[in-house]
């Protein structure tokens, strides 16, 4: 009796990839009520849960002279109501074994119940009683002010985070880009109630608002839900002009936020990048990943792999409603950080001057096309993406269209929009470490300037020279 074997493989060689599996964005239903109010819905009824996200069309840009402002005031919502407050609101959404979460970024403020099915009407009750009727309780202000505070002196301790803020104080200077998401000590210790107050009368419009229901629901379903509550919200926004970016000209000087005592450098360079809606975006992103956007980027192979300099290097394109930061960054030994730098300066001129090779295009390209419908894989995540085109106005079918798009960028593509997008003669160059271990290395790349931990988390105070 013969046995048949099965043929060895030939582990020396990698397995040839199979072909891309079909894949389309899903549909969605999307309404617009006489009062501005727009509903999102993503039907999914694999599972008997409902999402179901407010989105406020305005962020911390919104803040003022308050950096944090829009981010405490979206975690007050859920502290307190005309008919609840803070422990009714937590022990109605536990009782149905559901979650409520708010989160604020640069471009919007967004709270979010999911629940099951059954429990749909209380979950989504909740959300409208805290998106439409907080009352920012007195007692409930000054406890979310005290841990705010706390949280960002904690923050302080991470030189990354020291790195980050003073990045962009340094790059966009008095706009509330410049400060933080979360604010400052100084800025969270001067908010009063009537700052949350007004924050909510002028932005929380209907007009400046709008809805996703992602999950176990159909359009007329969700229509019944608004029809009773969202549709008859009235108001104008007053408040939705975004203050333009001031002039940006990097002029030779490098930062330290200093960190006495400290045994490693977090590295930032870089400049101002692109804003979200930009028509190059897609371009940039393949070009940013060879660069330094996944682990077998130039960044990360050069400065962890061959140079042994840091555990990860990487690149990043901040895109939002106006350009963000394009910035390299790295973790390093105090006595490679001038090194690290220079070699990150190297990268940035090498993938303007020359063409990627066709095999590590073609390799970035099958990453981040077969990367995409793991991206799908919930209701939420598509979610997610239906807010990003509504938020930043991208074509409907920018998402259906991705892969394609993605699948059609050149060589010379990438070499166009790096010598657009990025200029290595006017970097920004930005540290968190011990200035007097580091600091005089770092004067071949321009005038050393010291900042102190006031500066790097936000403060108004002054840089001064080294």
């Amino acid at each position: 009796m013969k046995v048949s074997r099965t043929p060895a493989l030939d582990r020396s060689k990698a397995p040839k990839p199979g072909p891309a599996g079909r894949i389309s964005f899903p549909r969605h239903f999307e309404k617009k009520y006489q009062n501005g109010f727009k509903i999102f819905v993503i039907e999914n009824h694999q599972l008997p849960i409902v999402t179901i996200g407010f989105v406020l069309r305005s962020g911390a840009a919104y803040d003022g002279h308050l950096p944090g402002l829009a981010s405490v005031t979206c975690e007050l919502l859920s502290k307190g109501t005309k008919t609840r407050n803070a422990t009714r609101i937590a022990e109605e959404i536990d009782f149905v074994g559901g979650t409520l979460s708010q989160s604020v970024s640069w471009d919007a403020g967004q709270v979010f119940v999911s629940v099951l099915k059954a429990h749909l009407a209380k979950g989504f009750d909740i959300l409208r009683d805290v998106v439409l009727n907080p009352t920012f309780p007195k007692k409930e202000v000054e406890r979310v002010k005290l841990q705010r505070i706390a949280s960002i002196q904690q923050m302080k301790a991470d030189p990354g985070y020291l790195a980050d803020t003073t990045f962009s104080s340094i790059v966009f200077g008095s706009h509330p880009y410049g400060g933080t998401v979360s604010g400052s000590e100084e800025s969270v210790n001067e908010m009063k109630r009537g700052d949350f107050a007004a924050f909510h009368k002028s932005l929380f419009t209907p007009d400046n608002s709008f809805l996703v229901f992602a999950g176990d629901i159909t359009p007329k379903e969700a229509e019944n839900y608004v029809s009773g509550s969202f549709r008859k919200w009235k108001g104008v926004c007053t408040k939705n002009v975004l203050p333009q970016l001031p002039e940006s000209r990097p002029d030779g000087r490098v930062f330290i936020a200093n960190k006495p005592g400290a045994v490693q450098s977090s590295v930032r360079v870089g400049h101002r990048g692109i804003a979200r809606n930009n028509p190059d975006y897609l371009k940039v992103f393949v070009m940013n990943t060879i660069l330094g956007g996944y682990f077998s980027s130039r960044i990360n192979m050069n400065l962890r792999e061959v140079h042994g300099y840091t555990y990860g290097g990487r690149t990043d394109f901040d895109g939002r409603m106006l350009p963000g930061t394009f910035q390299a960054s790295a973790d390093v030994r105090n006595e490679v950080t001038a090194d690290t730098i220079g070699e990150i300066v190297k990268e940035l001129k090498r993938i303007r001057e020359t063409l990627p090779l066709r095999e590590e295009l073609t390799m970035v390209k099958n990453y981040l096309t077969g990367l995409f419908p793991i991206q799908l894989e919930t209701p939420q995540q598509v979610a997610g993406r239906v807010v990003a085109i509504e938020l930043y106005d991208l074509p409907k079918n920018y998402y259906r269209e991705y892969r394609n798009k993605i699948r059609k960028v050149t060589a010379r593509d990438v070499r166009a929009v790096a010598r657009k997008y990025i200029d290595p003669d006017n970097l920004y160059v930005v540290l968190s470490g011990d200035a007097k271990e580091i600091g005089g290395k770092l004067k071949r790349f321009g005038r050393v300037e010291v900042v102190g931990e006031e500066r790097a988390a936000g403060s108004t105070k002054k840089v001064k020279n080294s």
